[in-house]
């Protein structure tokens, strides 16, 4: 649109110019447009701001339209619209300038007076469908609900292919709460149109947020099918598995993702061990780059299954790597200490904490401690 308005003017004026170029005088308003078509805003700016308004030869129309273009490449929509009704009021008849006007009042966040003047662009408005999407996310923004799904459906109707108007509409109803509805869409979407990972995600995205878990997980699991190399969306129906508790589930799905990206290997390791599945979260656990990052969650694992004296002995490579530091850590490995009956060892690591809630267990475990060497019989390990 806006293209062609230009060339119209460009093609009127460039003959002027040349004309001009002879007589050694130059038509500022052909430069300007000149300058617009190549980019130069400031200097199509400039060259309009040289054009003299007392010249009754000068086309007032062409000024007020070129000045108004400019301020939009500029971002000075206000500006920009009112060079435009000055077109107006100098004759000006394109019923493109509505289009353009809309769009700068959009923008401004004036979405009544961009709804009036996309219905004084007549049928111009009704070309193409990303006016039928403006026109309805202004009638959304209006509060006037019903419009924009009256709005939706019209386009919908006039370029059956055009499926952005269904994705507007799936997140209209994703605002209303209207699941089902939403669902419909997503699917219809995802059937009919050119749909790449990151639509995919979008739509689960949609329903994970709105605490819709079921819908999201069916998603989920039916994209997965069409995209089962895409590592984000495995590790995304992990997680929705994690918030429905399903942890085993999640930790294969965050094992084949880990395949595709290692990052992902991590949160494998851990959703097994939170699945008691300790075999293959140290199997995963292996696989870490990180040295550190795997001797630390290495460490949970043993705990998690009660292998003290796995822990026990990692005590030098907890302090070589420093993680011993982490007061966590600490207590984790004085708690080990204890429950392999080294209370010597023990004691040690709880005297250098600090940490106040780890220093109050650290209390009960010490009562523990001279429970156990006062009366064997009644030691809680």
């Amino acid at each position: 649109m806006k293209k062609l308005l230009l060339l119209t003017i460009m093609l009127s004026l460039t003959l002027t110019l040349l004309e001009a170029k002879k007589n050694d005088d130059i038509d500022n308003v052909a430069l300007a447009t000149l300058l617009l078509r190549d980019g130069l805003i400031q200097k199509a700016d400039d060259a309009l701001k040289n054009v003299d308004l007392e010249d009754k030869t000068l086309d007032l129309v062409r000024f007020y339209t070129l000045k108004a273009l400019v301020a939009l490449k500029q971002g000075l929509y206000k500006e920009s619209n009112n060079f435009f009704l000055e077109s107006m009021k100098a004759g000006q008849e394109d019923k493109a300038i509505f289009l353009y006007m809309a769009q700068n009042s959009f923008k401004l966040k004036e979405y009544k007076e961009s709804l009036g003047y996309l219905n004084g662009a007549g049928e111009l408005a009704f070309e193409k469908p990303s006016l039928f999407s403006l026109r309805a996310e202004l009638h959304w923004l209006l509060e006037q609900k019903e419009q924009s799904f009256e709005v939706l459906e019209k386009g919908m109707l006039k370029f059956p292919q055009e499926y952005t108007l269904l994705k507007q509409r799936f997140f209209y109803y994703m605002s209303l709460e209207l699941y089902q509805g939403a669902l419909n869409d997503a699917r219809l979407y995802l059937t009919h149109a050119e749909v790449d990972e990151k639509s995919a995600l979008v739509f689960v995205s949609a329903f994970k947020n709105a605490h819709q878990l079921d819908d999201a997980i069916a998603l989920g699991e039916e994209l997965l099918l069409q995209f089962n190399k895409s590592a984000k969306l495995t590790a995304m129906l992990a997680y929705l598995y994690i918030d429905k508790g399903m942890f085993q589930t999640a930790a294969d799905l965050f094992d084949k993702a880990s395949i595709r990206d290692e990052q992902f290997t991590k949160e494998s390791a851990e959703l097994y061990r939170r699945a008691k599945n300790f075999v293959l979260s140290l199997y995963k656990n292996s696989q870490l780059l990180d040295a550190k990052e795997k001797l630390k969650q290495r460490i949970a694992i043993y705990l998690e299954y009660e292998a003290y004296e796995k822990v026990v002995v990692s005590h030098n490579a907890l302090k070589r790597s420093g993680l011993i530091e982490d007061e966590n850590i600490r207590y984790a490995l004085a708690y080990s200490y204890y429950m392999v009956g080294d209370f010597d060892a023990c004691e040690k690591e709880l005297k250098q904490l600090k940490q106040a809630d780890l220093f109050k267990k650290a209390t009960e475990l010490r009562k523990n401690i001279q429970q156990c060497k006062t009366d064997g019989w009644e030691c809680k390990l």
